[in-house]
């Protein structure tokens, strides 16, 4: 039932896609690739209400976890999101423990949290009964902040203990953005990776579990060497320009 958190707790490191496109076909196309979770974008990426509960359905039918980033501070959307059938809901531009504990009351339900009840559809998309799905979803869902500016770094002890805060997800572009105060990132780059492992290694001590995003096998190799727990591997714009590149590249009458 929940696929995502039974590869987390075999401690393996969980791959991930990330799409921003609504398109259910291209979706399926990722979907056919052997990620364990694709991550659904409704902050930078194109969906709404409407096509995230169609995406989500989509990547359960595929056999991989659904886990989907919200608009920034829509609490509301987190717990809709989960009662469309997500196993994750990544919350951007978490910079302190009040804005953790808001988002982790959306999340989880009581005593836990405050999620409202109205879990009938998300019982039916993973084909149990609603008590099954209560009593099941928040031990094996995830709620992930992400890191992403400086104060967030600073006030990372504090959002770690946020009870129901399963994780956290490192922004690597706007962490740098806001670490080096320049509009242009430097994902990674001298400026904010030994801050990234730092991140990464407090995480692991506070027993939850940490995800990065990353732009391609290089990047991720080299990043799962200092032990995130999971590892998306670029992004809509990658997969399109990676599989468009080479079937240009290998014409020889140009």
């Amino acid at each position: 039932m929940f696929r995502l958190t039974n590869a987390l707790d075999q401690n393996t490191i969980v791959v991930s896609a990330w799409c921003g496109i609504t398109d259910p076909h291209y979706l399926e196309g990722v979907c056919a690739h052997c990620f364990d979770t694709i991550v659904l974008d409704m902050q930078h990426g194109f969906f709404d209400e409407h096509s995230i509960q169609a995406a989500i359905s989509t990547v359960v039918n595929s056999g991989k976890a659904p886990i989907v980033r919200v608009p920034v501070g829509r609490w509301d959307t987190a717990s809709r999101v989960m009662d469309f059938g997500a196993l994750g809901v990544i919350a951007p531009m978490i910079n302190d423990a009040q804005a953790a504990q808001s988002f982790a009351a959306a999340m989880k339900y009581v005593p836990a949290g405050e999620r409202s009840f109205g879990p009938h559809h998300a019982a039916a998309v993973y084909a149990v009964d609603v008590a099954a799905y209560l009593d099941g979803i928040d031990a094996n869902s995830i709620a992930l902040a992400m890191i992403e500016t400086r104060q967030a770094y600073e006030n990372l002890d504090a959002i770690l203990a946020v009870s129901g805060v399963d994780g956290i997800l490192i922004g690597p572009g706007d962490l740098s953005i806001s670490l080096r105060q320049n509009r242009h990132p430097d994902i990674y780059g001298p400026d904010s990776i030994d801050i990234v492992k730092d991140i990464i290694g407090r995480t692991a001590g506070a027993g939850k579990k940490s995800a990065v995003f990353t732009t391609g096998p290089e990047l991720a190799n080299s990043l799962a060497k200092i032990g995130p727990d999971i590892i998306t591997i670029g992004d809509d714009q990658c997969y399109i320009s990676n599989g468009v590149r080479p079937q240009l590249e290998g014409l020889n009458f140009r």
